[in-house]
């Protein structure tokens, strides 16, 4: 983990809208699924908040994952928020986390179909990998990587990207432990504001 106070810049943190294969509980990572009707519903509520919260801030820099389901939720957001939606940048380092074999799948059935595998994640969530996929360890060289190279450093930036990747950005931003980051989450409903060493969480209304 890293230091916040070699972080500055006001951060908006945004999870994607819902999903098809979120509402069906099925595992996403770096495959995807289009937005719900309430997933498109909730990235206008994000981009009306966005809007409100960056009052009196120059424009943000909008970055965002290269995933679709990112990438339409940032669409939507430079659409309700009156910014230039071809001023997105897209970053593959703010992906969502690799769930290798289990994508596309329920946790039951990936707990069925990879029990030994199941059950050694479960044991070590921050260092294990699913088959062919990513840990949370990896996750987080990935997103102090993007801290500490970001070329929006200065600048407020909105940062849509997904949930797992949320958790170790934030717990990059605050130094927490593994178990820490960990014990984060980020629903739907929610933007966090990142600045002066603190995370703020502001719901969608």
């Amino acid at each position: 983990m890293i230091a916040n106070a070699s972080l500055p810049g006001r951060i908006y943190l945004v999870r994607h809208g819902q999903t098809e294969w979120n509402q069906a509980g099925r595992l996403q990572g770096q495959n995807d699924s289009p937005l719900t009707p309430l997933g498109q519903n909730q990235a206008a509520l994000a981009g009306r908040l966005l809007r409100r919260l960056s009052v009196g801030d120059a424009a943000p820099a909008l970055v965002s994952s290269p995933l679709g389901r990112a990438r339409a939720t940032a669409e939507i957001i430079c659409r309700e928020a009156g910014w230039d939606s071809s001023a997105i940048r897209l970053d593959a380092r703010l992906k969502e986390a690799d769930y290798g074999r289990w994508e596309g799948l329920t946790k039951a059935e990936a707990k069925a179909s990879f029990p030994a595998a199941w059950r050694v994640r479960q044991l070590d969530r921050w260092g294990k990998r699913p088959p062919g996929g990513e840990s949370y360890a990896d996750l987080a060289r990935r997103a102090a990587d993007w801290w500490l190279t970001r070329v929006d450093a200065e600048q407020p930036v909105v940062v849509v990207t997904h949930e797992m990747m949320s958790r170790v950005l934030r717990g990059c931003y605050v130094g927490l432990d593994p178990l820490g980051t960990l014990a984060l989450d980020h629903p739907h409903e929610s933007i966090f504001v990142l600045a002066e060493g603190r995370v703020e969480s502001h719901p969608l209304e």
